[in-house]
């Protein structure tokens, strides 16, 4: 299932009344389902073959450590994660790092292309869940950030 069809069939549950879709295609297993219990957001938890316990989804947010909202940012693709723009340059960002909405958190490397995620939402990095240079899979949660 390409990226184009993945959008199509989040799109669909998103503006259809359907809580959960799930489609298994050539050994292979996709899960839409629609937070709409999760205040602030509506984006739709996918979860694939290569993580059965679900992944939580871009935007969502859950209790951090001391109790405020910790923001997910979520991969939104399958590709290579990196913290830096070079080797030998600093990280984009460190945990306990203040970000702000629209700053670069880390390149998603995917097909020689870099991708710059950039944050949602303004708060500071709590944890940074994935190494340098570990491959990724889409939906998997990257970051937690406690939005301010």
């Amino acid at each position: 299932m390409n990226r184009d069809e993945l959008r199509a069939l989040i799109r669909l549950v998103e503006e259809s009344e359907i809580d959960e879709l799930e489609i298994r295609r050539w050994g292979r297993t996709v899960r839409i389902v629609k937070n709409s219990g999760h205040a602030g957001t509506t984006a739709p938890a996918v979860a694939g073959a290569g993580n059965e316990s679900g992944v939580e989804p871009a935007g969502s947010t859950a209790p951090a450590g001391n109790g405020k909202p910790a923001h997910h940012v979520a991969s939104p693709m399958v590709g290579t994660f990196y913290r830096a723009p070079a080797p030998e340059a600093p990280p984009f960002v460190e945990v306990g790092d203040t970000v702000r909405p629209g700053q670069i958190l880390c390149i998603l490397e995917a097909m020689k292309l870099m991708n710059e995620l950039e944050s949602e939402v303004g708060g500071v990095v709590r944890k940074i869940l994935v190494e340098n240079g570990q491959p990724v899979e889409y939906g998997q949660v990257l970051f937690e950030i406690e939005a301010t």
